[in-house]
């Protein structure tokens, strides 16, 4: 009798699922662990293409790997992060001259489509997941339909209301907050299943909690906010010490940028001095800002389809003080407070240049303080919101909505007659192509 096999997906995207700069790229990659862990076959195709420069922390060598193995279009990796009896295979195109997503030259987007498609031929997913909507990815969605797989988009922003999916099976988020957004103004289905991260790596293995903790001080995160809450706390609370974590932006860049509220003209800072207040680097290794972080505040003001960060901190015990943007409830959840933005930051995007007034802060400075006072009486919450957004909630979530797709298993399909572009030679055989000596995991996939 035949051995049933794992289901096999595959992410393709030109950005790369190793981006730390991206709260996507992040869940796609502690996604494709969870598929790794239950025992399907698991593999990503694509380039080297990222948010910010600062996202290649997790590959630090990138260029010099590239380097040394030049000539070779694709770099084969097989990661065992997450199980080591079944790695995930990744497939890393190394012609894009740029890491920026709309400098790909035309010759650059067909080598890379055509280095897909020879993936898709070993591999042969039983289903094809990604994201991004220009001519190239639409591109990717197209192939995999003439070879029978199924596409899934994953949409993590409230922005894409110019494009309506037409390639695509199902198209899944992470709140149900960005659903109902789609829903109301186009009219769309898409199923929310959570987010997707792995509390092993996010939490801090011994605490000492003593800061206030702001990480990416960014105009659109609420440096405004953050800014006028560490003034009043060094009048009223100077026992509260407060941690800015420097990402994609610089908090003293910001604070010069910030203008005085109302009509008033000029910068909003002369001769203020703040007091209590550390910066340090971002790090890849986010246990440790969560090791000294008591509360942690992420005032959003764009829409945050989320709010990675918030629901990190619960999972370490930490209180959150947040605002209600997009899906930043659902990611606090039991743990913490959250509330609207100041007027003066509403509405436009200069706004969020505007630093508020004091008494618009007044309900942010209250919320902090009763926080910070009362931690431990969080503590239940921030467990409760910890456990409903574990991974194995969201991958049994997410694996029921993906079920009525996989079952079709297209991957049996006769993948030498299908497809766009005509090979003389079929690519590697994949059960070959995985063997690596090593005992398999049990499938999941059944």
């Amino acid at each position: 009798m035949a051995t049933k096999r794992p289901y096999r997906i595959l992410f393709a995207c030109p950005q790369t699922v190793f981006d730390v700069s991206n709260g996507a790229s992040m869940q796609i990659y502690s996604l494709l662990q969870e598929f790794s862990r239950r025992g399907i076959d698991t593999a990503t195709f694509c380039g080297g293409v990222f948010d910010d420069p600062a996202g290649a922390a997790r590959i630090p060598n990138l260029a010099e790997q590239i380097k040394q193995n030049e000539g070779k279009a694709v770099l084969i990796n097989k990661d065992s992060s997450a199980n080591p009896d079944n790695p995930i295979t990744h497939w890393f195109f190394t012609g894009f001259h740029s890491t920026v997503w709309n400098e790909m030259t035309h010759e650059e987007e067909t080598n890379f489509l055509n280095k897909y498609t020879e993936v898709l031929r070993t591999f042969k997913p039983d289903l094809v997941m990604g994201y991004g909507c220009d001519a190239l990815c639409r591109s990717l969605w197209m192939e995999a339909r003439t070879f029978g797989i199924p596409t899934v988009y994953h949409v993590f922003n409230g922005n894409h209301h110019h494009y309506r999916f037409p390639l695509h099976d199902m198209v899944l988020t992470d709140s149900e907050a960005t659903a109902k957004i789609y829903k109301e103004t186009e009219g769309l289905t898409i199923h929310p299943y959570g987010i997707c991260i792995n509390a092993d790596l996010v939490t801090a293995k011994t605490r000492n909690p003593q800061t206030v903790t702001f990480i990416n001080p960014a105009f659109a995160k609420g440096v405004a906010i953050v800014a006028r809450l560490i003034l009043m706390a060094n009048k009223e609370r100077p026992d509260i010490s407060f941690m800015v974590v420097e990402s994609r932006k610089k908090f003293a860049d910001a604070l010069r940028a910030l203008k005085k509220p109302g009509d008033e003209v000029g910068s909003a800072f002369q001769n203020q001095t703040f007091k209590n207040i550390a910066l340090r680097d971002a790090t890849f290794n986010v246990s440790e800002i969560y090791a000294t972080t008591k509360v942690l505040v992420a005032p959003s003001l764009w829409y945050e389809s989320w709010g990675r960060v918030t629901t990190e901190a619960t999972m370490n015990g930490i209180p959150v003080l947040a605002s209600q943007s997009g899906g930043i409830p659902e990611a606090v959840g039991t743990g913490g407070i959250t509330l609207p933005v100041p007027e003066s930051n509403q509405g436009k995007d200069e706004n969020w240049l505007v630093l508020p007034s004091e008494e618009e802060c007044r309900p942010w400075a209250d919320a902090l303080y009763e926080l910070y006072d009362n931690t431990e009486k969080w503590q239940e919450g921030c467990r409760k919101n910890a456990e409903q957004h574990s991974l194995k909630v969201t991958g049994d979530r997410i694996l029921k909505l993906l079920q009525p797709l996989l079952r079709k298993k297209a991957g049996d399909n006769d993948f030498t007659r299908l497809g766009s572009v005509r090979y003389d030679g079929d690519p590697l055989d994949w059960e070959e192509f995985k063997k690596a000596g090593k005992k398999r995991a049990k499938p999941a996939s059944e």
